[in-house]
């Protein structure tokens, strides 16, 4: 029997559940990890009978979770127990009183996880276990948040729990977190509601030792051959750790010496950092713009960039001749239609292979969030009108009349930035003629070819073409 099934809702390394995956086998318990559709994944639970399942559960994918944590509990009702983490139960614990959830874990997993199948094995109590809150026999259990692990003592990612997911496990592009913890506190991120709920518990913001970084990669070159590495830490260079991103790339060239990409804050971004980082094997960046408005970047936001930074930063990767893409909101409390081509117009400046579109949520605990409410752009923080997807629509823009406006301007986006003469048309006609899935096709091909076909170095125009369909035909399964 499997001690503890994790599920998740994309096909890629999830650093989370390879971490926990690790610690558990470490201390000898099984894991296995299912992807796919509400009814595929109660199939698999119903066919393998784990112990505990755990639903790695952000906002608005918790809908599809609970329904399949309710399938699940009717049909085995004791003989397993549900748990969920991440960023949803985290920041709304009072999605354990839903029917079918025994326990959530808020914030990090790996200790408290284990504990708890130490209890469960031991047959001892696990109501008291910090980071969980426990629902049993009709009570809730409250325990308080233990203080931030050190992130060195952790064993290497468990990259072998995805084994039999094909898809995953023979992905060429390898991603690793170098630490844990970002130091800006944007409106719409929940980074300061993270810092929020581990108060005097420890540095929020942690790195891994090099050394104990370039083992890891190490270790991944010769088991998995990747062609490239992706470093997905919220940001890659962080003021004052200048000394450490130097000797960090110093050493990935000497002992690694593979392609590269990451994320960056456009602001920190210096002519001495990309030459560092192209030398070292950068072949794609990518930094958040998020809005194209000085006021609603810096006031509403607080992203605290300027425009003259985000030209900055994109000249000097022209320069250097490094591909990059951008992060883009639409739907912000109180965005209007000229707002967003603003976004448009300062992105056809910078010149991105691909600016990156979302619709802006409203995240349970996140300070803009909270400024929707009190401003009456939605009554509540209601996250059962949370979109999965974070493309498709959200609470404030079905409150906005120029909503499906906005909509079909956010599909439009990249089509405009390539080709800026489209501008005048699309803003005085074209834009006015309500033909959305025409455009969502067109927004398809345009990420297919300046994004997604980046994203792997030189993969190839077939494999990517095949992933590429294998993950459209599975779109379902996210909802």
């Amino acid at each position: 029997m499997v001690d503890i099934l994790f599920v998740q809702n994309y096909y890629e390394h999830m650093g989370g559940i390879m971490l926990l995956s690790a610690v558990l086998k470490k201390h000898g318990y099984t894991t296995d990890v299912t992807l796919g559709t509400k009814e595929a994944i109660v199939d698999t639970v119903l066919a393998i009978r784990p112990k505990v399942i755990g639903f790695y559960c952000t906002t608005g994918v918790h809908h599809k979770y609970l329904a399949v944590a309710a399938i699940t509990k009717k049909k085995l009702g004791d003989q397993i127990l549900t748990l969920l983490g991440g960023p949803h139960p985290t920041f709304v614990p009072d999605v354990i009183k839903e029917e079918g959830v025994d326990i959530i874990c808020r914030g990090e997993g790996e200790y408290a996880l284990l504990e708890l199948m130490q209890a469960l094995s031991a047959g001892r109590d696990y109501t008291n276990i910090q980071n969980l809150f426990v629902k049993k026999n009709g009570t809730i259990h409250e325990n308080d948040v233990r203080p931030l692990c050190d992130i060195n003592k952790l064993p290497f990612p468990d990259r072998e729990i995805y084994k039999q997911v094909r898809p995953v496990y023979h992905l060429k592009r390898q991603e690793v977190m170098i630490g844990r913890g970002c130091p800006f506190s944007c409106t719409f991120c929940s980074t300061h509601a993270y810092r929020d709920l581990y108060q005097d518990k420890g540095d929020y913001v942690r790195f891994r030792s090099v050394e104990m970084v370039m083992a890891e990669l190490m270790d991944i070159q010769q088991r998995y051959r990747p062609t490239c590495f992706s470093f997905h830490d919220d940001t890659l260079v962080h003021k004052g750790r200048m000394h450490y991103c130097r000797k960090f790339f110093e050493s990935y060239k000497k002992s690694i010496n593979l392609p590269f990409s990451a994320l960056i804050r456009a602001d920190l971004v210096t002519e001495d950092l990309l030459k560092l980082l192209k030398d070292s094997g950068c072949y794609f960046l990518s930094f958040g713009i998020e809005s194209g408005n000085e006021t609603l970047r810096n006031k509403l936001l607080k992203k605290h960039l300027s425009d003259q930074d985000i030209l900055q930063c994109s000249k000097y990767l022209h320069q250097y001749r490094i591909p990059f893409a951008t992060f883009n909101m639409v739907g912000l409390p109180g965005e209007t239609v000229r707002e967003v081509w603003d976004t448009i117009e300062l992105n056809i400046k910078a010149k991105p292979s691909w600016a990156w579109f979302s619709v802006y949520q409203t995240l349970p605990r996140t300070e803009l969030a909270q400024y929707a409410v009190d401003k009456a752009y939605v009554q509540n923080l209601d996250v059962a009108l949370s979109d999965s997807t974070f493309h498709e629509n959200s609470h404030i823009l079905r409150n906005n009349p120029d909503g499906r406006k906005i909509l079909r301007l956010k599909n439009m986006a990249n089509l405009v930035i390539k080709m800026p003469p489209l501008k005048t048309p699309v803003e005085k006609y074209i834009l006015n003629i309500s033909v959305n899935r025409f455009w969502e096709a067109i927004d398809k091909v345009l990420y297919f070819i300046f994004y997604y076909a980046r994203l792997t170095y030189k993969q190839g125009f077939l494999k990517t073409l095949s992933s590429a369909v294998f993950l459209y035909r599975r779109l379902n399964e996210f909802k």
